[in-house]
């Protein structure tokens, strides 16, 4: 019991770091930006397309590798994975023009989002844990918020001290020095290692009753009434927040703050995502899911309100991106915690597959809309209004999203 109670928290260890990694490519695009609208002179509207095209491609990815998580060695895929991410980054330290740049994240960046992201890490941990899978879930997808935290600082400092080309190259050595050995530590499943899932004596009886149904197909998936009604909900808020960080260096800048300072800015969004995420368990288990979901939202959309008076400072913009990330933080664990309960442990990876393909498919337009909007306006403050007025009206549908599986009795 020991050992499989170990081995189970050691994979939590590794989707903590693996999203550490692939966490930080939005959170620290802001700051990749700078250097490469220097370099390349796109539009703001234009320099933002990179995060379309990312999770664009993710979009189309996660569907065809979340079926394929179910099926092949995960190891063998988060390896490729890890490859893909430091890779990205190598080959766009040579990149001639922003249109190659464009290609990079949608041929490398992109399916390494997949691979080593969400999908698959809900995927691993569904198999390690039953009766404790939320907790599981939600300190591994803390790493997210930890991977926002340092990486930042890290790549402010690699530019402060290299060229942006030499800093890219750099950033590629530590992210493959950072993946490569944690994916060699993936265990695909407990059965394995002839160990249960909750370091148990035996299989829970939870997982041995998901074991024995029969997985549902992706049209059973898409059919299901609360996997779109999930889908819109976490889309708003998680495509808010990636417009927000993806856009806050630049927003920052504009407002008179140093590039320093703004870098300390996704690190604050970055440190509130973490204490959410990593007590969503604790949380839901007190309060439940769905009041989980309500909270989340009203105060994802405070925090929209506050960005809206970003003219007003430094502190106004740390407020507000706080609460956009301590409220925000905890609903992306909610995809990873509902999935495997309203769709079963053995189609976990399809139903994940289709639903973050689905929230990438809402967030591909926001960075480039953001972007737009200021283009035209010379301000944010519209599409912080709008995600604001969003957030609030997801309240009203909270309450029809089902806890459990398709045609069974809710739990008392």
């Amino acid at each position: 019991m020991a050992a499989s109670f170990a081995a189970g928290w050691r994979q939590v260890a590794v989707g903590f770091m693996l999203l550490a990694a692939t966490g930080m490519v939005a959170s620290t695009y802001s700051i990749v930006a700078v250097p490469l609208a220097k370099e390349f002179h796109p539009s703001r509207t234009v320099l933002m397309l990179a995060m379309t095209v990312l999770s664009g491609t993710s979009a189309v990815l996660a569907p065809l590798l979340g079926n394929l998580m179910d099926r092949v060695p995960l190891r063998r895929l988060m390896l490729a994975g890890g490859v893909c991410l430091a890779l990205g980054y190598a080959v766009m330290s040579l990149a001639t023009s922003f249109m190659q740049v464009l290609v990079i994240f949608g041929v490398l960046i992109a399916p390494a989002n997949v691979l080593i992201g969400p999908v698959a890490i809900t995927v691993l941990l569904s198999r390690w844990f039953a009766q404790k899978r939320g907790r599981a879930v939600g300190i591994a997808i803390a790493g997210i918020s930890a991977g926002g935290f340092f990486f930042p600082l890290i790549i402010q400092a690699l530019l402060n001290a290299n060229e942006w080309r030499q800093a890219l190259q750099l950033l590629s050595l530590v992210l493959l020095a950072w993946t490569i050995p944690v994916t060699m530590l993936v265990i695909d499943r407990p059965s394995d290692r002839g160990l249960n899932p909750d370091g148990a004596t035996e299989a829970p009886q939870l997982s041995k009753e998901e074991l024995a149904k029969a997985p549902i197909s992706a049209r059973e998936v898409l059919s299901d009434p609360t996997f779109w009604i999930l889908a819109v909900t976490v889309s708003i808020v998680t495509a808010g927040l990636k417009g927000t960080i993806t856009n806050l260096a630049p927003l920052a800048i504009d407002a008179g703050i140093k590039a320093k300072d703004a870098a300390a800015l996704i690190s604050i969004y970055a440190a509130c995502g973490f204490v959410a995420k990593l007590n969503f368990a604790a949380l839901c288990d007190r309060l439940g899911a769905r009041t989980l979901m309500y909270i989340s939202l009203a105060g994802f959309s405070v925090g929209m309100v506050c960005l809206t008076q970003a003219m007003r400072g430094y502190w106004m913009i740390a407020f507000g991106i706080a609460l956009a990330g301590l409220f925000g933080g905890l609903m992306v664990p909610a995809e990873s915690y509902l999935a495997p309960r309203v769709f079963g442990q053995r189609a976990v990876g399809r139903a994940m597959g289709l639903l973050s393909g689905t929230i990438l498919l809402a967030m591909l337009a926001t960075p480039p809309i953001f972007g737009l909007i200021f283009d035209l306006f010379g301000s944010y403050t519209g599409v912080f209004w709008t995600f604001a007025g969003l957030a609030l009206l997801a309240l009203t549908w909270v309450r029809v999203i089902r806890m459990h599986p398709r045609g069974e009795v809710a739990p008392a």
